[in-house]
């Protein structure tokens, strides 16, 4: 029942989330050295938390492969979000549809095996949820480094 009730609100957090960044489709925003932190951050909580109430399922060693190769592939899929400084000096980021969608897409669907699917399967939704994290924290990781490269140059 916790599981279910954890879920929920993951799906709902995520929900709002995605609100809030197709929002930000197509138009400039102002960004803060911070912001990449904050899914730095929630990405590996929201990932614990499902590891801690979700104990029947237990990730293989892969699942940490995975992570990694999430974390190279959010590198890559970071710069898909253009960062650039103004003459004011503020850092704007435009961010890109493909990235919102496919990160949408992927951290639902390792939701609703969380929540659904049998104990097995459960294991592989939480593999997925590793590669989630991992994409998640290489785009924070590139663009707080790109924002940093970039607010100095200007």
């Amino acid at each position: 029942m916790i599981g279910w009730l954890i879920a929920g609100a993951s799906i709902g957090l995520v929900g709002v989330a995605l609100w809030a960044l197709t929002r930000q489709i197509g138009r400039p925003t102002r960004m803060r050295a911070w912001t990449p932190l904050i899914a730095a951050i929630f990405a590996p909580l929201t990932l614990l938390l499902n590891l801690l109430f979700l104990r029947q399922a237990s990730p293989g060693a892969w699942s940490l492969g995975l992570g990694l190769a999430g974390l190279g592939f959010g590198v890559l899929w970071g710069r898909t979000t253009s960062l650039r400084m103004t003459d004011d000096g503020t850092v704007q980021a435009e961010r890109s549809r493909l990235h919102l969608v496919l990160w949408g897409v992927a951290f639902a669907a390792t939701q609703v095996l969380a929540a659904a699917a049998e104990a097995r399967w459960v294991a592989g939704g939480l593999a997925a949820m590793f590669f989630a994290t991992g994409v998640t924290m290489g785009s924070s990781v590139d663009l707080a480094w790109r924002f940093r490269r970039v607010s100095r140059i200007g």
